[in-house]
């Protein structure tokens, strides 16, 4: 196993300090002209670490340099899951304006893959309603629905429905 995929799952059980150790040590052990992409996941496991540890400069610091190496691959699914990223650590700051720039450039290299749009848009759909810009949040959480319900997504579609809901509770409490 990589030493970058033992990172992934020591991040996705919570191990901050253990994968945030294994992913340095494999970017420093990575040749900086060889595994472009492993360099790239290193950088964007570090980006989701510091961004869960609250570490948001460090968090945008790998996830830029991610960003960079991604372009550098010319992979659509790299760019966008670098933008996705990146969109979420700048929301979480309150930087929504940066983030709905991502959100963009996110959608743009997901035009291949309808269910990564499909997440995006819906990402896009929170962020207005963290910013309570609530029928554009609506608008676009309706045409995510499409998109799951199309593909089968029904947990997801479930999601959706229920964000819907919500954002149809605080539309009635404006109008009274």
């Amino acid at each position: 196993m990589r030493l970058i995929d033992l990172a992934k799952t020591l991040y996705r059980d919570g191990q901050l300090d253990a994968a945030e150790e294994t992913a340095s040590r494999a970017i420093d052990l990575l040749p900086e002209k060889g595994d472009q992409l492993g360099l790239c996941h290193g950088h964007r496991i570090l980006g989701y670490i510091y961004n869960f540890k609250g570490k948001t400069e460090n968090a945008i610091h790998h996830l830029e340099v991610s960003l960079g190496i991604a372009s550098s691959l010319n992979s659509d699914s790299e760019l966008c899951s670098v933008h996705y990223a990146l969109a979420r650590v700048l929301a979480k700051g309150g930087r929504f304006n940066d983030a709905h720039a991502h959100v963009e450039h996110a959608k743009s290299h997901a035009v291949n893959d309808k269910y990564f749009l499909a997440c995006v848009s819906g990402l896009q759909a929170r962020f207005w309603k963290h910013q309570r810009r609530l029928e554009e949040a609506k608008y676009e959480a309706l045409r995510v629905l499409d998109m799951f319900e199309e593909l089968g997504a029904t947990n997801d579609a479930e999601e959706i429905r229920r964000f819907l809901g919500k954002i149809d509770g605080m539309l009635k409490e404006m109008d009274n």
